[in-house]
């Protein structure tokens, strides 16, 4: 990386910083381009050249935080990826990675729903919502495939199964930031309805 690139990444990284900071204070609502540029020590033109709008902006803070989630839970790899967890019930991974996800979006909660409303119809297909919603279907239906081919969930098709596993997931995401469920009922909610979603059997494979 040149010093050009990298001075480039150090703005884009405190132009995030300062937004966090800001949405944090002021909420999104009221935060604008130039609260964010003058806490970032920029002009408001460097904000726009980094994010076209604040929208964007949002979404890329949110999505780092997901990012983390999705790491964390082995969903992206890494160096220091967890446990294999191949001998835990597909259901099971499922509602782990779902817990790992609802903790990452209730860190920030209003900037979540903010985000979360915009992107149901507003993004791009190379928008970071976008390209982190294919990873994370990839890895469901490659989670939903193992499960089929065990007998361990019915003879369901995986990219089918994952439309009814998002609809569940997302439903109960948003009864959470909307204060409707508490942790410990989002993923009892969440395990019962996918149990009998896939036809699952059993609980730990052995």
């Amino acid at each position: 990386m040149n010093k050009r690139e990298e001075s480039k990444r150090r703005t884009r990284a405190a132009v995030l910083e300062a937004a966090r900071a800001v949405i944090r204070e002021k909420g999104f609502g009221a935060a604008t381009a130039r609260d964010v540029a003058a806490a970032a020590g920029v002009a408001v033109g460097t904000v726009f050249v980094h994010f076209p709008t604040m929208a964007a902006l949002a979404e890329t803070l949110v999505d780092e935080t997901v990012e983390k989630a999705l790491t964390e839970a082995g969903v992206i790899p890494s160096a220091d990826a967890p446990p294999d967890n191949t001998g835990i019930a597909v259901v099971e991974r499922l509602v782990g990675v779902s817990a790992v996800l609802f903790d990452a979006y209730d860190a920030d909660p209003e900037l979540s729903r903010q985000v979360l409303a915009g992107s149901l119809f507003q993004h791009g297909p190379e928008g970071p919502s976008a390209v982190r919603l294919h990873t994370f279907r990839q890895w469901v239906a490659g989670q939903l495939a193992a499960g089929r081919s065990t007998g361990e969930i019915g003879d369901l098709d995986p990219e089918e199964a994952f439309l009814g596993f998002f609809a569940l997931y997302f439903g109960v995401l948003v009864a959470g930031l909307r204060g409707q469920l508490d942790r410990p009922a989002q993923l009892r909610t969440l395990r019962s309805s996918l149990t009998r979603l896939l036809g699952a059997r059993g609980g730990e494979r052995r």
